[in-house]
């Protein structure tokens, strides 16, 4: 009564600290505002930068929910053109997706720490990364995800003249765009290959993935791929000496911009002035280069200043080139301030972002602390309740485990004496038809006496077989008096021993029914003619039918066997004695003796244990 009392103590404290552990389950659904950034994260990115900025940042301690947020803000400002300047939030998502069976957020950010990586200059980490993410996307449908990464790691090659790696990074790039089916990502993919083949040399090639872009571009209307084809492939017929066909490129590309309402289109204005320079044509170069002057991006005066400069010194008006000459310095020396001032300000918010993180984690250690303490007390709780439950167990574990041993040798043994008792039906079933074969007395004196050993071999193997059933038996029934009370067990397995014999037994009179059945097998046995080659096809597809693909088994097997080893192989098959195969196959019955001892010699040369002397191949093949 008292050790009943204990049980049941214990049994409701563990139940007490279930309970705790489950009020003190993280929450596995994500915020609103976190879900509804990344639907809008494809489409409207700085849309869902404003939602992550705003929303009140998840608590550490809800690893999922703060996971999510690193990673959806990482992704966030990488989708709006953000330089990427600390990645400890990229981190902190990769530090928990990586433990996660989630192969497309772990894939992602696998993808963003490269992203990160690279824009902090660490090229071989981000291509490290790059990589990595690749293998895990290969597991997802994401089509989008597989073709950024190869985009990016293609870049990462291309800005180090990684010809091979290049090439291979795009390609797949490519046919990842394919698979997506989105035109604009196409069209974009084809550019890659453009850059890919002007590094390796190949210009012309460059040319047609250009063309290919600007056609699917303007196919589906997506000025953005459309302008930085037309951009790229005019640096590629610039590079090539074909200033015209730049040009002309340059020109569409800056029509494009001008149709579609942009307000700067100083950066093609400066490229088609610098090429109007290389032709030579002063007046076009000046009127192009003093117009993308016109502009509030200081990179772009400065460039324009400087192909002014070199203008006006070819046509030797040097007094206006010492002038742009100035311009260019004091535009060089703006661009450095511009730098050292976004410098300082990506310092300070990565100090205010790391300020941020280090309160949290703060909060973060604090609790723990607590959670430390308290799983400390529940573990010596626990030890206490294991140490009773273990000593009460124990004697349960003994006891069941003595069971268990004896079911096992009883059920060994069961199986042992029916895998018995079927090998001596075979074996039954092998002696007479042998028998049959020797009452007909139509072999050879050599094969008789074969014939006459291999009967006498199985018998000697029936006779040790019955020995071992014997003893079999007794232990069996030594084991069935230990446990009676599992006697409807043990009858049950009998009966699903004997029901499977029976359905041996079916199975080979239902094949000697159908056989039987079969006018053309059974005329073969009836009445034994010579039969031509047109009839062995019929004959192979009928032995098919009623032995599942024999001669297709046979050739799979055997593939030494030829044609007429598979002739043989059937008629043996149907248990059609030597002088009957010998009358169907036009050969005497002593050449079908032969014929069976070189059947027998190449079926042994595919088997592990090759067929012994005591086998004929009619045993084996009567058994295949």
């Amino acid at each position: 009564m008292t050790h009943d009392k204990r049980m049941k103590s214990a049994f409701y404290l563990i139940l007490c600290l279930l309970t705790f552990v489950m009020c003190n389950k993280r929450s596995e659904v994500l915020p609103p505002e976190l879900v509804h950034a990344e639907s809008l994260m494809l489409s409207h990115p700085d849309s869902a930068l404003a939602i992550l900025d705003s929303m009140k940042i998840p608590s550490p301690e809800d690893e999922l929910q703060y996971a999510t947020w690193c990673l959806l803000s990482t992704q966030a400002r990488d989708k709006n053109y953000l330089k990427h300047t600390s990645d400890s939030l990229i981190n902190r998502a990769l530090e928990y997706f990586e433990k996660q069976d989630d192969p497309l957020r772990k894939a992602t950010a696998l993808y963003y720490e490269g992203r990160v990586n690279y824009d902090m200059n660490r090229a071989e980490e981000a291509a490290t990364f790059y990589l990595r993410a690749r293998d895990v996307a290969k597991n997802t449908t994401d089509y989008n995800l597989l073709c950024l990464i190869n985009s990016h790691l293609g870049t990462l090659y291309l800005h180090r003249d990684l010809c091979t790696q290049t090439t291979e990074a795009y390609k797949l790039a490519h046919d990842y765009s394919l698979l997506l089916g989105d035109s604009a990502t196409i069209s974009y993919s084809f550019s890659y290959l453009g850059r890919a083949s002007i590094i390796c040399g190949d210009m012309e090639k460059a040319v047609e993935y250009y063309k290919e872009a600007i056609d699917i571009a303007e196919k589906c209307r997506s000025q953005r791929a459309l302008t930085s084809a037309c951009a790229e492939i005019a640096m590629a017929y610039t590079r090539m000496g074909a200033l015209d066909s730049s040009l002309y490129y340059q020109v569409k590309s800056l029509g494009i911009d001008e149709r579609s309402g942009s307000l700067d289109f100083s950066q093609i204005r400066l490229g088609i002035g610098e090429t109007y320079r290389l032709m030579g044509q002063f007046d076009s170069a000046y009127y192009y280069l003093e117009s993308a002057l016109n502009t509030t991006n200081v990179y772009v005066k400065k460039n324009a200043s400087q192909e002014l400069y070199y203008l006006y010194r070819d046509f030797g008006k040097y007094k206006e080139a010492i002038a742009h000459n100035d311009l260019y310095r004091m535009y060089v020396d703006s661009v450095e301030n511009i730098n050292r001032s976004m410098k300082v300000a990506e310092i300070q918010a990565k100090y205010d972002r790391q300020k941020l993180l280090n309160e949290n984690n703060q909060l973060l250690i604090q609790k723990s602390h607590f959670i430390k303490s308290a799983l400390s007390i529940l573990i010596l709780l626990l030890i206490l309740i294991g140490s009773l439950i273990f000593v009460y167990q124990r004697k349960l574990l003994r006891k069941e485990r003595d069971i268990q041993k004896t079911k096992k040798q009883l059920q060994s043994h069961l199986v042992h004496l029916r895998e018995n008792e079927s090998v001596i039906r075979k074996n039954e079933g092998l002696i007479k038809s042998l028998s049959l074969q020797i009452e007909e007395n139509t072999e050879l004196q050599e094969s008789l006496q074969d014939r006459i050993f291999e009967i006498e071999c199985i018998r000697q193997k029936n006779e040790s077989l019955l020995g071992q059933n014997k003893l079999l038996q007794e232990n069996i029934e030594n084991y069935i008096y230990k446990l009676q009370e599992k006697g409807i067990e043990i009858e049950t397995y009998e009966c699903l021993a004997v029901q499977n014999t029976v359905l041996h037994d079916r199975e080979k009179f239902l094949c000697n029914e159908l056989v039987k059945r079969m006018e053309v097998l059974n005329n073969l046995a009836v009445s034994p003619r010579y039969i031509t080659d047109d009839k062995w096809t019929e004959i192979f597809d009928l032995v098919n039918m009623v032995y599942e693909d024999l001669t297709y088994r046979l050739q799979k097997d055997f593939p030494t066997l030829t044609d007429s080893d598979l002739r043989i192989c059937c008629l043996i098959k149907l248990h059609l004695s030597n002088p009957i195969i010998a009358t169907l196959t036009g050969i005497s019955s002593s050449s079908v003796t032969k014929r069976k001892q070189r059947l027998k010699e190449r079926i042994s040369q595919h088997l592990v244990t090759p067929l012994d002397r005591e086998t004929s191949v009619d045993a084996f093949l009567w058994e295949y």
